[in-house]
């Protein structure tokens, strides 16, 4: 069987592509949309596709320019996970985020422990209100009082933040089967064979606080000009570590071969435009 062998970033310009060869991959949040609600991941992407799927009504239409890298040595070296696909409006695409929200609470048990006691309570939820809470945290929170043993509270605490580490790594690499495009039009994105470049200890940021109100970082970095991180979660690599650049025309294949060597010296790259990747490929 045939496999695609190659990894690219796609991007819009030529400057970009300079960019990206002098300080590497910056980091940037991306926005996605999981049941209904917005929520932005961060993220470096990369597309495991053949040329001919790049352009104008085709697969992906991500810019005119891109890297290219040999699929299995980059994906060991920028250590890239394949995104994971779920189904618009299904059970799974909301059972991650139930998930991860669901682990975020009984990470406080202490603290309500210390507040049931102090209150004489009957029950925790009556004074506190958490939205959203699945019936099951609910329940756990309140089963609590003074009796309760603070090593076994000391327990699940661990437990769940063990839980809310894996819903975190999940949450950063899925993706909608379907998505709109800038045009409102409905496009297949398990087409794209996306994989990503996550830093783990970045978080995604939704739209909707728990109080239902704006968030405040959502807004920061949905109006905020890409790329989103400039000195930190940065991807670097060898300029050996590119199979092929390809660009928009053929003057830009001069351009960038100066650049390259007026930045890199006697290294070089192989430079090509996407309709003779396309027209190489075809003819294979």
């Amino acid at each position: 069987m045939k496999e695609i062998n190659q990894i690219i970033h796609l991007t819009e310009s030529i400057e970009v592509i300079k960019s990206i060869l002098s300080s590497g991959f910056y980091t940037s949040y991306a926005k996605e949309v999981f049941n209904g609600k917005n929520i932005l991941i961060p993220m470096i992407s990369f597309a495991n596709i053949l040329f001919r799927d790049i352009g104008e009504n085709e697969v992906v239409n991500y810019g005119k320019y891109g890297i290219v890298f040999e699929r299995d040595s980059i994906i060991k070296k920028f250590d890239l996970n394949p995104v994971f696909y779920v189904k618009n409006k299904s059970d799974l695409e909301t059972t991650f985020k139930t998930n991860f929200e669901n682990s975020i609470i009984p990470q406080t048990l202490k603290v309500a422990k210390d507040f049931y006691t102090d209150c004489n309570c009957e029950k925790f939820t009556d004074y506190i209100n958490f939205n959203p809470i699945s019936n099951e945290v609910k329940n756990l929170l309140n089963t609590l009082d003074k009796n309760v043993n603070d090593e076994f509270i000391n327990s699940l605490k661990i437990i769940f933040e063990n839980y809310y580490e894996n819903s975190l790594k999940q949450m950063l690499i899925l993706k909608p089967y379907s998505v709109e495009n800038k045009s409102g039009e409905t496009k297949i994105a398990y087409n794209e064979r996306e994989w990503r470049k996550s830093f783990f200890d970045l978080n995604f940021i939704s739209e909707i606080t728990p109080k239902g109100e704006k968030n405040k970082e959502y807004e920061k970095w949905i109006n905020t000009s890409k790329p989103h991180y400039k000195e930190k979660y940065i991807q670097n690599f060898e300029l050996s570590d590119i199979k092929l650049i390809y660009v928009e025309n053929e003057q830009e294949i001069n351009d960038l071969h100066d650049f390259i060597k007026e930045n890199f010296g006697n290294k070089t790259v192989e430079v090509k435009t996407l309709t003779e990747c396309k027209n190489i490929e075809n003819a294979c």
